[in-house]
């Protein structure tokens, strides 16, 4: 199956954890509510990580610039306080290294479903978010690589708005990988 099966644009491959619940695919409100609830965390997810200055307060003082950014660190310790509390009462499944685009996902492995099973994937893409994106999924096709299975799962029915953040994503992730790469680089 060519590459271009996960759509076109980046790739983020990362291990992750994930995992999958065999059932009829979400429809009406099950499928506006698993939308809903995906926007709200990625939109979450895209606020933390990062300390920027809005650009609203670009003309404000210093002093109230590193008041704000002082407040972000302490709500970043917080919600990475809170997410280890949270892991602590229900363990996160295994980690398994993914290939994600905003369409779809390849999962190597024998944990991986089967071909033509239809589910929801749960995924958890920022260990300071214990909750995970629940992405209705079909199984579409396998192969071999390296000698390992790989199913390739396509989304079925995600909003516009969350194949949009989770494009963002996936760009935030290639852009890490870039900077990280050229501070490495002798």
């Amino acid at each position: 199956m060519p590459e271009s099966a996960l759509g076109e644009g980046l790739i983020y491959e990362e291990s992750l954890p994930v995992s999958w619940s065999a059932g009829a695919p979400a429809a009406g409100p099950a499928l506006a509510r698993l939308n809903a609830d995906n926007q709200q965390l990625l939109t979450a997810e895209s606020s933390l990580g990062e300390v920027r200055v809005n650009e609203a307060l670009k003309d404000e003082s210093p002093a109230l610039v590193h008041e704000l950014q002082r407040l972000e660190f302490k709500l970043n310790i917080l919600l990475r306080l809170t997410a280890e509390l949270a892991v602590r009462d229900r363990a996160l499944p295994a980690a398994q290294t993914l290939r994600l685009s905003s369409r779809g996902l390849e999962w190597p492995g024998e944990h991986a479903p089967p071909r033509d099973a239809v589910g929801l994937l749960s995924l958890y893409v920022n260990p300071m978010l214990p909750e995970p994106l629940r992405l209705p999924c079909t199984v579409i096709d396998e192969r071999l690589r390296d000698g390992q299975r790989v199913a390739l799962l396509r989304f079925d029915g995600l909003s516009e708005a969350v194949i949009e953040l989770l494009e963002k994503l996936i760009f935030r992730h290639h852009r890490r990988l870039v900077a990280g790469a050229r501070h490495s680089a002798p």
